[in-house]
């Protein structure tokens, strides 16, 4: 019969006392065993006036883990009190018990015999300090694995388990990942609970068309994640491991962010970006503008926008964007010089922006960098 079998009562201990002029109260729980005593681990031997004292004498003593108290006879509440010190493991050693009429034995409870993990996770005891952590299997998490992870911000939204803007640990597909979520509204976004997927800067050539990060299932400076609308680039895994019906799409020219929303239905963005082929969206050159504000400029034809932006004779020398949209003076889509987007490139960009407005006409540039943050939802 293991240790947690045998037990036949528990009872609560509680002591004040005065130590430098402060008054401090401490409570704990005891877990006793009638008619056994620990053997080998006593450290304090004394008259006691009752179980109760006995305990009291434990929870003094930061050396204490267990006690044995017996009475001096059935008729009396006084016995001998003798504190031990060991770690948990001993009390799961039946030959360190001895059968003593009249004896109790008990366990102050911390750590893994106080407070189990719960859903599977396992106890992980500190024997020194009696305390323990748990190691949670997913989708579980928390102090004792007792909060389930979900898989997006708008879950936690529509479960109405917060409505803070902050980082939230998520299940995404085998890891757990502490991801920034958006649950107020965002603009032209609106609300519902958005998750952080990128963020970009535009001075930056971290995240320009060609890099790799568009492609592969890497993250980038997984603490930004963590953050909301700052300059800390990042690349999280709900790149490529977020389903989502909607993205929201954020530019921030020094204190505004201007946000517009495409509704589009995909496992991931990773799935419409990484192969490289165009994907069209239809928001028109107007609401892309809008993200950069009145200082936006685009050429009035051509206008090609979507995901994989190039354009037609997919020259290299040309801009193109990830995510964006281009336009020409000339009525073609052949040699676009103007682009709004994230992840631009292009070999004629000296300012090399890689997420803003850029545009290169006979009567005035245009360069305008931003910082772009990519959710959804």
């Amino acid at each position: 019969m293991d240790f947690k079998e045998a037990l036949f009562m528990m009872l609560q201990a509680t002591f004040v006392f005065v130590t430098e002029g402060n008054l401090v109260a401490r409570s704990s729980y005891f877990q006793t065993r009638e008619n056994k005593q620990l053997l080998g681990y006593a450290f304090k031997r004394f008259n006691s006036a009752s179980v109760l004292s006995c305990g009291q004498e434990c929870l003094r003593s930061p050396s204490c883990s267990s006690t044995n108290f017996k009475f001096f006879s059935k008729k009396e509440e006084e016995g001998t009190c003798e504190l031990n010190k060991h770690d948990v493991t001993a009390v799961h050693e039946s030959n360190n018990f001895d059968y003593q009429e009249g004896a109790i034995f008990s366990i102050f409870l911390k750590g893994c015999l106080l407070a189990s993990c719960l859903n599977g996770g396992s106890c992980l005891p500190d024997k020194e300090k009696r305390t323990f952590s748990c190691s949670c299997k997913l989708p579980w998490a928390g102090d004792r694995c007792e909060s389930e992870l979900l898989t997006s911000c708008k879950e936690i939204h529509n479960k109405k388990l917060s409505s803070s803007n902050k980082a939230h640990l998520l299940k995404v597909e085998s890891a757990e990942v502490a991801v920034y979520c958006h649950m107020t509204n965002l603009g032209a976004c609106g609300g519902g609970g958005w998750t952080l997927v990128m963020k970009m800067n535009g001075t930056q050539s971290t995240f320009r068309y060609n890099s790799d990060l568009w492609s592969n299932n890497e993250t980038f400076n997984i603490e930004g994640g963590k953050t909301g609308f700052d300059l800390h680039e990042t690349k999280l895994p709900t790149y490529w491991g977020t389903p989502f019906t909607k993205i929201c799409l954020g530019m921030k020219i020094g204190h505004q962010i201007n946000f517009t929303v495409i509704n589009k239905q995909a496992s991931s963005l990773h799935s419409l970006i990484a192969d490289g082929n165009h994907r069209n969206t239809s928001l028109g050159r107007d609401t892309w503008k809008e993200l950069i504000g009145s200082q936006a400029f685009l050429q009035p034809n051509c206008n090609k926008e979507g995901f994989n932006v190039v354009t037609e004779n997919n020259n290299t020398n040309w801009p193109k964007v990830r995510i964006g949209i281009l336009s020409n003076n000339e009525d073609n889509c052949f040699s676009c010089d103007s682009r709004i987007g994230f992840g631009a490139e292009s070999s004629m960009d000296v300012r090399n922006n890689s997420c803003g407005n850029e545009a290169s006409i006979s009567y005035g540039d245009t360069h305008i960098k931003t910082m772009g943050y990519i959710l959804v939802q």
